[in-house]
């Protein structure tokens, strides 16, 4: 598995290169994720989409007039049922249902923050909260 994020200085280019190792059953895939406009191998993209691309090909990502941020997810299938609802995924309908039913019931045992959003802000410091509910926080 390799998970990867690239930032990109507006104007500027890098290439990804091909997986070496054997490429049965590999996915790659290349998220656009901030930035106005980029390209993957030449081809224009708009920011937040997605790009699955070759695993043994050198994929070259550029930056358009501001800078680009990527994400890279490669890895392998996993050779196990898979099935997915809204944000879950769990190995069987059952386990679906179990999921969607417990977030609606608790929120996965309570969420202690304002907001539902799934980041925080860009200039908040990393953090860590303890079971015994002490916090420690490093700045990025």
């Amino acid at each position: 598995i390799m998970v990867a994020t690239v930032q990109l200085p507006s104007g500027s280019a890098w290439t990804l290169p091909a997986y070496k190792g054997s490429t049965e059953g590999l996915h790659r895939n290349i998220y656009f994720f901030s930035g106005s406009g980029a390209s993957v191998d030449g081809e224009s993209q708009q920011s937040r989409t997605r790009v699955k691309v070759r695993p043994d090909m050198d994929v070259q990502l550029t930056a358009g007039g501001t800078p680009a941020d990527f994400l890279i997810l490669q890895g392998r299938d996993l050779g196990e049922p898979v099935v997915q609802g809204g944000p879950f995924v769990a190995a069987s309908r059952d386990e679906l249902i179990k999921a969607d039913r417990d977030f609606r019931t608790t929120g996965f045992g309570g969420w202690q923050y304002d907001s539902d959003a799934p980041v925080q802000a860009r200039e908040a410091p990393r953090f860590m909260t303890y079971a015994d509910g002490s916090k420690e926080e490093r700045k990025i």
